[in-house]
């Protein structure tokens, strides 16, 4: 069974691949902007390509004269790319105004796309996206100071959510808000996500959970605080049953960089940070998904451990989280420090053991 597309996307697939007078396809010379999206290995790829009418002062108040696209895709690639050009064309658009353009803007004025489809439009506005930027390159356009930040095709810093196609989690979650997408099948069509392999379809889940719900593994930034640490001059043995006794009287736990003194004795300087911040309830973290442990213990990590860790030009990288395994690598200074192992031990670990759960176990790779 065919896909079910509108009367005006079929006419603009067709306006186009039979080249009719003032259809886009193609390539503009010279192009003041370049931009490309997607591969051929994964089925769809987009080169866009504008020119602009330069201000002779403002390079803001250029304006898109002429704007083309080449596409290795379908139907709906072919249809929303001619969208995109033409809404270019009449709104009469600066680079910059061009970015306002959304995907739901394009699939409006195909007058409709099937789920299955939506990724095409924003596969068309995601290499409009990077030939502005490559428009704002040559043209001394500080984007930055302007307020816009590039999306980077599903490359934004971030955990990989789907291996296959590249998409970290920073990007999933701002698609899924703006083409509020709320299934796993609308993710995948939209942007491809989960389409492959289908092994991240259940962490795809667990994102739109959290977009859209009050998940009771979902804690911000601002739920796992830490108090500002209290440093204290003296020094005192590393001890973990200390550890676990300062936590029961006083609420408090030591975290602390851990150092080796002349002697060979294990020191610290105490650090206080409380332990009420970030906990979950007991047997909770048991029962949470994969993709949950790993947001839990991460979140964790950056409220509670890293601060310290950096303080001393430290810090750790976690590399996969397994289970109740958390697989780390140290960073900065505290890269080979004879006392790494008991960093891991008393720092990382305890407080994920406290805060968490107590099976949790820290392998340094």
């Amino acid at each position: 069974m065919g896909w079910q597309y509108s009367e005006k996307t079929k006419q603009l697939f067709m306006d186009a691949v039979q080249g009719k007078t003032g259809t886009h396809v193609g390539e503009v010379e010279n192009a003041d902007g370049v931009g490309e999206h997607g591969s051929v290995a994964c089925g769809d790829a987009l080169k866009f390509t504008f020119r602009v009418e330069r201000d002779p002062v403002d390079p803001l108040k250029d304006k898109i004269v002429e704007a083309k696209f080449l596409t290795f895709g379908c139907t709906s690639a072919i249809a929303a790319s001619e969208a995109l050009c033409r809404i270019i064309e009449e709104r009469g658009c600066s680079p910059i105004e061009a970015l306002s353009i959304t995907n739901q803007d394009v699939v409006e004025y195909l007058e409709g796309l099937p789920t299955q489809k939506i990724h095409c439009s924003v596969m068309g506005a995601e290499a409009l996206e990077a030939a502005v930027f490559d428009w704002a390159s040559k043209r001394g356009v500080d984007m930055e100071a302007l307020g816009i930040k590039r999306s980077d095709n599903g490359e934004e810093e971030g955990r990989l959510v789907c291996k296959c196609f590249g998409i970290t989690e920073p990007y999933l979650r701002r698609k899924i808000r703006e083409l509020s997408l709320k299934t796993v099948d609308e993710v995948t069509g939209a942007i491809k996500a989960g389409g492959a392999c289908g092994t991240c379809r259940g962490e795809i889940q667990d994102v739109i959970n959290e977009v859209w719900s009050a998940s009771p593994f979902s804690l911000d930034a601002d739920e796992i605080s830490a108090t500002e640490p209290n440093s204290c001059s003296r020094k005192q043995p590393v001890d973990s049953e200390m550890l676990k006794s300062e936590l029961a009287t006083t609420g408090f736990a030591p975290l602390a960089t851990v150092s080796t003194a002349k002697d060979g004795t294990v020191v610290q300087d105490p650090t206080f940070i409380a332990a009420t911040s970030a906990t979950v309830s007991p047997g909770e973290f048991a029962k949470a998904s994969a993709y949950q442990k790993a947001k839990l213990i991460e979140k964790t990590i950056d409220a509670e451990i890293r601060p310290v860790l950096k303080r001393d030009g430290g810090d750790l990288e976690i590399v996969d989280v397994k289970e109740n395994l958390v697989y780390v690598q140290l960073v900065g200074a505290c890269d080979g420090c004879e006392s790494a192992t008991q960093t891991l031990e008393l720092l990382v670990e305890a407080v994920l053991q406290d805060r968490l759960d107590p099976s949790i176990k820290v392998i340094q790779l």
